[in-house]
């Protein structure tokens, strides 16, 4: 009896197989393809049941493994019930790409069955990065001064499509030999580091870097473009190198000042004295289309307004005038306001204004002028007694003399 149950099991157990379903996962597709690291994609799997005979619980499973992982609330198992003889079904999957995957064809594998799998396909996925790229997109300095040495901050952008890694930032060195063996110095360099690092730069994102530049004193007013080269790799391990370039005005204003130099006569109330004026330029930069004009109460000037050029920087010029006072001007030091009009570096007009002080004294019993005035009184005076002294000693004798014959004949 045994022998004859037994190999009946055999041939309803046979008979169940060959009237199953026969699942098979046929083709793969997703969108965007290729797909980028750190990026999401939509995966559609299609299943046919390859049998004259339905499919009773047909499942599939997806099994994603580095760099892919299902999106979160995403099963991975899918059951997708009866399948009729030679009928298809697509199923839909969200796949996450990790942020560290490299280019290539990576697989994602998927099984089906009915109830349980029994039959696998790989499937490639190609994935392929967008290309970083940095870019210094603001600074927080874009002025400085011949011999001016400051910190400024620098920010660093990656504008590309994928991580940029190991980035390293650095202001190209002091001086460079051209391919024709010619040097070129530079007149804005970097102190202290030679290199700043940033560990990585995800897409968008951005950094802020310090670095300290000096201007060389003698750099010329001008702009300048200051190399900065960065370094860094791709998710790949590829080496990049970007160049940008800062952009630096270099600039300074002029100082102008001015004094008296000379005052001849000495001023006095109704009195005319030429005033030559002294300026210099103390800046860094050049005065230019110099104009003063001069001001001032009691006094009429004979040239108020004088064109005077260019100022250059640490260089000198020299103006005068006449200056009438009048009779009543107080016997005091008056200011006389030189007011300074020109253009600076940028050909801004500018203005300044500066107070020169005047001593007006008296003409008898103060000042240089005051002396003169009492010599030449002195010398006046001593003339016409001279003079008197002369003709009386000369007249007197001959005065008596006629006086007497005149007597005589009387």
């Amino acid at each position: 009896m045994k022998k004859i149950i037994l190999p009946l099991l055999f041939v309803l157990l046979f008979a169940g197989y060959a009237i199953a379903g026969d699942l098979e996962a046929t083709s793969l597709s997703y969108d965007p393809a290729p797909v980028a690291p750190g990026s999401a994609l939509t995966v559609w799997v299609q299943v046919k049941n390859n049998s004259i005979h339905e499919a009773e619980d047909s499942i599939i499973v997806l099994e994603a493994e580095f760099p892919f992982s299902l999106q979160s609330g995403q099963d991975a198992e899918v059951n997708i019930g009866k399948m009729d003889p030679f009928e298809t079904a697509t199923i839909e999957y969200k796949v996450l790409v990790d942020d560290e995957a490299t280019d290539g064809l990576h697989s994602l594998k998927v099984l089906v069955g009915e109830e349980f799998t029994t039959k696998e396909a790989n499937f490639p996925i190609a994935v392929l990065s967008r290309t970083p790229k940095l870019e210094i997109v603001g600074s927080s300095v874009d002025e400085l001064s011949p011999g001016q040495v400051t910190p400024i901050i620098l920010t660093i952008k990656n504008i590309g499509g994928s991580v940029a890694k190991n980035i390293v930032l650095k202001v190209n060195p002091e001086r460079t030999v051209t391919a024709a063996g010619v040097v070129v110095e530079r007149e804005i360099v970097s102190l202290g580091a030679s290199a700043k690092y940033v560990d990585k730069l995800d897409m968008d994102e951005s950094e802020n870097v310090e670095i300290e530049l000096s201007v060389n004193q003698n750099a010329e007013l001008k702009n300048y473009s200051v190399p900065i080269t960065l370094e860094y790799f791709d998710q790949n391990g590829t080496s990049k190198t970007e160049i940008s370039y800062l952009g630096i005005k270099v600039t300074a204003e002029a100082d102008v000042d001015a004094v008296i130099n000379s005052v001849t006569p000495d001023a006095f109330p109704g009195g005319t004295s030429e005033i030559v004026v002294d300026m210099f330029n103390i800046g860094l930069a050049d005065a230019k289309y110099v104009v003063v004009e001069l001001s001032g109460q009691y006094m009429n000037i004979e040239e108020p307004r004088q064109f005077i050029g260019t100022l250059e920087a640490d260089d000198f010029d020299s103006f005068k005038t006449n200056i009438s006072f009048d009779p009543t001007t107080p016997m005091q030091t008056i200011p006389l306001t030189l007011s300074i009009y020109y253009k600076n570096d940028s050909l801004e007009e500018m203005v300044e204004t500066k107070q020169l002080m005047v001593s007006v004294g008296n003409p008898v019993a103060g000042g240089d002028g005051g002396i003169s005035l009492i010599l030449v009184g002195l010398i006046s005076l001593a003339l016409q007694l001279i003079g008197l002294y002369v003709v009386l000693k000369w007249v007197y004798p001959r005065a008596k003399t006629f006086v007497g014959n005149a007597r005589k004949k009387k």
